[in-house]
């Protein structure tokens, strides 16, 4: 589902990650970086701020980097994780 996404990613920037990135907490940092850009521009426009969606796209590519470092398929976690959201919104219910 994600593997061509993923693989795009990884032509970027897996040589860069692997020379540079020793530990989890590059990611992380990152992660909350790109939450924050995207809180940041809803604050200021709503849900219709200009780029929005590229803000959120950005925690995206942000995951599948991570998913590339760590070595994992994205699309296997991807469908791990959609059960578990559709599991916590049936419980919702």
């Amino acid at each position: 589902m994600l593997q061509e996404a993923q693989k795009a990613v990884a032509e970027i920037s897996a040589d860069f990650h692997r020379e540079t990135v020793t530990t989890s907490a590059f990611f992380l940092s990152l992660l909350a970086e790109q939450l924050g850009q995207a809180a940041h521009s809803y604050m200021h426009g709503g849900r219709h701020a200009h780029n929005i969606e590229v803000d959120i796209a950005d925690v995206i590519v942000c995951c599948l980097a991570y998913l590339t470092w760590l070595g994992e398929d994205a699309s296997e976690a991807f469908a791990r994780a959609l059960a578990k959201h559709e599991n916590a919104i049936a419980a919702l219910k």
